[in-house]
């Protein structure tokens, strides 16, 4: 399984530059970085999903705000997807008679600052890179790992530190027996 942190390092391909939003819009952009990082679904074939609606509703599996995704893994972790939402019932014409907003856009987490995504209009036309701060909601795709974001990585850290620690002392410990000898 590829970790979030190969994804959004993938997303990061200056190849993509080059892509228009005909080309790619924003659920076909992060589609086509799994699949070219070589994520595939279970029959083997590429993502599809059916808009950043669908994918909110159903390719993740953590969902928050920035702050609650800070707060429970030490970051936004990178290779997440930051959403668009808001509660205007943009989500009914497409088909949800839920309390889970209009997920009106997606993209993909590459740093703790900024996003890379495809749209058009305020002077874009297809990939690039954007604030962070311009989206309000994280998910982190089902298909990814993300066990080792930051806050994980420390805490592993610190129980090989605990244990090397330990050895350490074992060893010490025997050597001034040694030396008394």
């Amino acid at each position: 399984m590829y970790t979030g942190k190969e994804y959004g390092r993938k997303a990061e391909d200056p190849s993509y530059n080059r892509l228009t939003y005909a080309q790619v819009d924003c659920q076909e952009f992060c589609e086509k970085v799994l699949y070219d990082l070589g994520v595939r679904t279970a029959k083997g074939g590429r993502y599809d999903w059916r808009g950043s609606n669908d994918m909110w509703r159903n390719a993740v599996s953590w969902k928050g705000t920035i702050a609650e995704a800070r707060e429970k893994f030490g970051e936004v972790p990178v290779g997440s997807w930051a959403f668009m939402v808001s509660h205007d019932g943009g989500e009914v014409p497409r088909g949800y008679h839920d309390q889970e907003g209009n997920a009106a856009h997606v993209s993909i987490v590459v740093n703790q600052s900024q996003v890379r995504d495809s749209t058009k209009g305020t002077g874009r036309d297809g990939v690039a890179y954007r604030k962070l701060s311009d989206f309000n909601m994280i998910g982190l795709p089902k298909m990814l790992d993300f066990k080792y974001t930051s806050h994980n990585i420390i805490e592993v850290e610190e129980s090989e530190l605990t244990e090397t620690v330990s050895k350490l002392e074992s060893i010490l410990n025997n050597m001034k027996g040694w030396l008394k000898k």
